[in-house]
């Protein structure tokens, strides 16, 4: 009977991975005219200002059907960002497929990923870079955890968290800059209270240069990790003169009352902070995302 037990589980096992491919590749047909829309060519949108842009894609669902389905939402998040013209841009929930379209449809950017785990949907936290304006010095990623070196998870998070970075250098100006993206756990306060401290730690290391860390950090203000990130960075919202104050996670517009969890925070000295702003565009009631993107434009000082 336990035998038979386990042999259950392994089949369950495989099937959620075969299941999953199967309701991908419906979902690809069903949205081609929109999934195959044309790439976003950064490179006819040169500006003044440095620009980033923060968004979390939403993981691969089998229960996101419709418009939340990610092959009709992926042309909606390339309008946004279209519009936007970042030179430099965060994922989180990134999974191999989105991964691909990702790199197919962003011309002009190189990117940096690493998966948190080699599970077949396992997500990652990319940088995408205007590979005109900036010079890639170094790269690399490490996970949230006791272990920081190899994908692993500590302090009761659900998954492995895992944090990206670049260190970019502007080619006009030669000035340097770090850029860290990550996605904190949804559901231990003490693996992102820890978490955070992994990234500063990780921080010191780069001396006084400047940096920004964007993501997810499923935290609200009021929160330890927040206070926590605030020894070391500052909000870039509240260098605004009127910043909004979210939310970010609006779960396909049916929380819109809640907190701000997503963020840009820099360092404390050597960035300018022009603008920061929510990019809640909707497109005939369709959501690019769960969350809104953000967006920061700034100078290196």
């Amino acid at each position: 009977m336990h035998k038979d037990g386990r042999k259950g589980t392994a089949k369950r096992l495989v099937c959620v991975p075969l299941a999953m491919a199967v309701t991908v590749a419906a979902a690809e047909f069903r949205y081609w005219p929109h999934y195959r829309r044309d790439a976003f060519d950064l490179r006819a949108q040169m500006h003044a200002e440095l620009r980033m842009t923060s968004a979390n894609v939403r993981c691969l669902s089998p229960t996101d059907l419709g418009k939340k389905s990610w092959f009709y939402r992926a042309s909606l998040l390339l309008r946004v960002l279209g519009n936007e013209a970042p030179d430099v841009i965060g994922f989180q929930e990134v999974t191999r497929f989105h991964y691909a379209y990702l790199q197919a449809h962003l011309k002009g950017y190189d990117s940096v990923i690493a998966y948190r785990d080699d599970k077949p949907l396992s997500e990652g936290c990319p940088i995408f870079y205007n590979t005109e304006r900036f010079t890639l010095t170094d790269k690399g990623s490490f996970w949230l955890s006791e272990t920081p070196d190899r994908s692993s998870k500590s302090w009761g998070a659900a998954f492995p968290r895992v944090c990206s970075y670049v260190i970019l250098r502007e080619t006009a100006t030669e000035k340097p800059l770090v850029v860290f993206n990550t996605h904190l756990d949804h559901v231990s306060d003490e693996a992102r209270v820890r978490g955070i401290g992994v990234v500063l730690e990780k921080l010191r290391a780069f001396g006084d240069l400047p940096c920004v860390l964007m993501g997810d950090l499923n935290a609200v203000e009021s929160s330890e990790t927040y206070r926590a990130a605030m020894e070391q960075f500052d909000d870039a919202k509240y260098r605004t003169v009127d910043p909004p104050t979210g939310p970010t996670f609006q779960k396909w517009g049916k929380a819109l009352d809640r907190e701000n969890i997503d963020y840009f925070l820099i360092s404390k000295t050597g960035i300018g902070v022009q603008s920061y702003r929510i990019l809640d565009t909707t497109f005939d009631g369709a959501y690019p995302s769960d969350h809104f993107p953000i967006a920061l434009r700034m100078t290196l000082e």
